[in-house]
């Protein structure tokens, strides 16, 4: 058994009606997706289901933080997100292709598993540039020694002719 089949939730004979399941995210997650540029994180995920007779809603609502690296000093540090979104799953026995937020499912599948879903969402909750937060006084708390170095480099560059 995969780490990442605890992130299922059932589709074959889950009862009309509204349901919830909460999920944790952590380290083991993200060790499970090998390119990922997070390596740790503790997030909570939160789905509502809605079971309709043709198709069930799912509405995520996750958030916690992530390991990411700075951008700017290349250390790492922890980074809030925040995601909610739907996934709807229709029921069909052609097969089909994902349609943005439409997954289809043959109608005699057990379950579906949600953790490429997860992890995605939160990707996609990171922010373009990932760089540490600044402090109380608005200074910046990246490693203040590669901000030096930083600055070394830039003002030789600047010196350059061009």
């Amino acid at each position: 058994m995969s780490y990442l089949d605890r992130y299922t939730i059932p589709v074959k004979g889950l009862a009309l009606g509204e349901h919830e399941v909460d999920y944790d995210v952590d380290d083991k997650f993200f060790a499970c997706f090998e390119e990922s540029e997070i390596k740790k994180g503790d997030v909570k995920v939160m789905v509502h289901a809605k079971r309709l007779s043709s198709f069930i809603e799912l509405d995520f609502d996750i958030e916690g933080d992530v390991m990411v690296t700075c951008d700017r000093c290349l250390e790492d540090f922890p980074q809030d997100i925040s995601y909610q979104g739907s996934l709807f799953i229709k029921f069909s026995s052609l097969i089909q292709e994902e349609q943005g937020d439409v997954i289809y499912v043959d109608p005699n599948e057990g379950e579906l598993n949600l953790s490429q879903y997860i992890y995605e969402s939160i990707c996609l909750s990171l922010p373009y540039q990932k760089i540490h937060p600044l402090d109380e006084e608005g200074e910046s708390t990246c490693n203040p020694e590669m901000l030096e170095r930083l600055e070394a480099i830039e003002t030789n560059f600047a010196d350059e002719p061009t």
